[in-house]
């Protein structure tokens, strides 16, 4: 008994560094990776800055409230829901801008990832 226990606990942490449902940009020397982790009581969304061979992490946030992201130049636009949870947020790293744009209305958002629930956030 005690044996499956320790496999379980095992199983849990060996996935719970895996990037699900990744998403790649990219623009001539930058790569922007978004992706979020499970872990085993909750899932973040997390946003890393590649560039110059350097790899860092510039968002760690809750999931569901990031839209999109842009790159123009050596400015990197993260385009969220105004309600988004943030817990870190970087403003510049290796020679880039990091902005926060939270225009981003619920009907858009729905209508991007649900649209067949967007009817229901649309104002009348």
């Amino acid at each position: 008994m005690n044996k499956i226990f320790i496999l379980i606990i095992f199983a849990f942490c060996i996935s719970c560094d895996k990037h699900l449902d990744e998403k790649v940009f990219k623009s001539k020397d930058i790569t922007v990776k978004w992706y979020r982790i499970s872990e085993i009581s909750s899932v973040h969304d997390f946003i890393d800055l590649e560039r110059w061979g350097y790899t860092n992490n510039i968002l760690r946030a809750n999931p569901y409230g990031i839209y999109d992201i842009k790159i123009l130049g050596d400015t990197i636009i993260i385009k969220a829901l105004p309600e988004i949870g943030i817990y870190d947020l970087v403003a510049r790293k290796n020679g880039c801008y990091i902005k926060l744009d939270t225009t981003v209305t619920t009907y858009e958002y729905m209508k991007k990832y649900q649209p067949e629930n967007a009817k229901y956030y649309l104002k009348e």
